[in-house]
């Protein structure tokens, strides 16, 4: 099995613990508020955007076939 190369200058170990990054990161962390819960935007007609256009449609179908006969 090949040996792991050392770490190089730049490297973070994983293997090494640093506490006092580990607090100020645990510190930052805790001041920051949690994220808000985003309830879906779902309003009407749903979520699809072209819903409202779908809907004028489907009525401008339906009166059309009501209507039309009437003309002929």
């Amino acid at each position: 099995m090949a040996k792991r190369p050392p770490p190089g200058p730049g490297d973070d170990d994983p293997r090494v613990t640093d506490l006092r990054r580990y607090r100020q990161e645990r510190e930052k962390a805790a001041r920051k508020p949690p994220p808000k819960a985003k309830l879906p935007a779902a309003g009407f007609l749903g979520s699809n955007p072209k819903a409202g256009l779908i809907l004028a449609v489907v009525i401008l179908v339906i009166v059309a076939f009501y209507v039309v006969p009437n003309f002929l």
